[in-house]
C-alpha cells in the first residue's frame, strides 16, 4: 500500500535481481567453504570459499545487461516525443 505501507506495492518486487544474484554468490561462496571443510583444507576454508564467489560474480556479471542489437531490453526509445529507430544509425537530435 505504497511505499511506507505494511504491504509492499504491487509493482515492485520484493527480491530485484541484484538481490538474487547476490544470493547465489553467497551461497556459492557457502559451498566452496563447505567442499574445503570435507576436503580437511582447514587452512584455506576462506580462501576456496572467497574464490567460488569470486568465479560465481564473474559469471553472473552480464545477465542484468540488454543483448547486442536488443535495444534497451525491448523498449521503444522516444525523444521529444518521437521515436527513435536504433537501426537508422548514430544522428544528431538536437
Amino acid at each position: 500500500m505504497g511505499e511506507t505501507g505494511v504491504v509492499f506495492a504491487a509493482e515492485r518486487p520484493i527480491m530485484t535481481q541484484a538481490l538474487w544474484r547476490l544470493l547465489f554468490i553467497c551461497l556459492v561462496a557457502a559451498a566452496g567453504e563447505t567442499v574445503a571443510y570435507q576436503l580437511e583444507l582447514f587452512n584455506d576454508i576462506t580462501l576456496v570459499g572467497f574464490v567460488f564467489g569470486a568465479v560465481a560474480y564473474f559469471l553472473t556479471q552480464g545477465q542484468g545487461r540488454p543483448r547486442p542489437g536488443g535495444g534497451r531490453r525491448g523498449e521503444i526509445k522516444y525523444w521529444r516525443g518521437r521515436k527513435i529507430d536504433d537501426d537508422e544509425g548514430p544522428r544528431r537530435l538536437n
